[in-house]
């Protein structure tokens, strides 16, 4: 689904309300495996639903705060009297205002939560304020003020992913520092050259840094090996693909740089516990596994 905003037409940034979208898609389609080509965080304001994204369903509920990255593969089953607000953005439209902000494209990320006693009204709050914006007429300085509101809504929802980790894992994700810095250009060199190297020493050469470094970066930022790392993305790649693409297995494979389907296939069942066919068999009915 690609970025057709009905008003303010140019602008990067739209805003809705969930009944407004069932005006331009329909329940059958968002109940279809697709992909967005825009960013689209979602608060859930009543009612109840399920919600797929890369093949990972959750339930939906007030409070629940939903955040669909560019490419990633969605199902979305709401009930009748679920409503919800909508803010939709282009990958070219948020502020970068930092190392902070790097997390945005980061789809290895989490992708929802349930707001907590205090984080909700928190949020309505900046949300209210980016809706009262975007309705306002353009005096000259809108799209720089919509920029700076949202800024500050996705830090909002990045304050929000820390608390979580750091509950989970006993230390908050960071992108400061040396480290930090080096992480993140991992990652987006990880999203440029996943489909022809799952070698950690590829990484590190690309980086110019030793796969000690790395190895450094990975495990104080995301808690997790290089190596774990690298292959969660082809993973998802694959899942994405298996669900959303008639593709067949072998050209799957070889668009993930196997050289052969037999270990593609041994790859995806020992990160997804399952083989490509039964995840793709699961995926067309809607069944995906957790």
């Amino acid at each position: 689904m690609s970025y057709r905003p009905v008003c303010r037409a140019g602008l990067g940034i739209a805003l809705a309300t969930l009944h407004k979208l069932f005006t331009h898609a329909s329940r059958g389609f968002l109940a279809t495996p697709h992909r967005l080509e825009f960013h689209q965080i979602m608060l859930v304001r009543e009612g109840t639903g399920t919600y797929s994204i890369d093949s990972t369903p959750f339930e939906c509920h007030p409070g629940t705060l939903v955040w669909t990255r560019p490419n990633q593969v969605i199902q979305f089953l709401p009930d009748g009297d679920m409503d919800a607000d909508i803010i939709m953005f282009t990958k070219a439209f948020p502020l970068q205002t930092g190392a902070h902000m790097a997390f945005i494209d980061d789809v290895l990320r989490p992708s929802h939560w349930q707001l907590r006693e205090g984080e909700l009204p928190a949020f309505q709050r900046v949300l209210s304020l980016l809706q009262e914006e975007y309705e306002r007429p353009d005096q000259g300085l809108g799209e720089e003020l919509l920029k700076h509101l949202l800024a500050v809504v996705l830090l909002h929802v990045d304050q929000v992913c820390r608390q979580r980790h750091a509950h989970a894992q006993a230390h908050a994700t960071t992108f400061s520092g040396d480290n930090g810095d080096l992480f993140l250009r991992f990652r987006r060199e990880l999203d440029r050259s996943f489909r022809s190297s799952r070698l950690v020493e590829d990484y590190a050469a690309a980086l110019n840094c030793s796969t000690r470094a790395l190895a450094r970066a990975c495990r104080e930022v995301a808690g997790t090996s290089t190596k774990d790392i690298v292959d969660a993305r082809v993973a998802l790649e694959a899942r994405r693909l298996l669900a959303h693409s008639e593709l067949p297995i072998s050209a799957i494979a070889r668009q993930l740089g196997f050289s052969e389907v037999t270990n593609f296939g041994k790859f995806f069942t020992r990160r997804v516990h399952m083989t490509p066919g039964a995840f793709r068999r699961a995926a067309k009915v809607g069944h995906q596994p957790q």
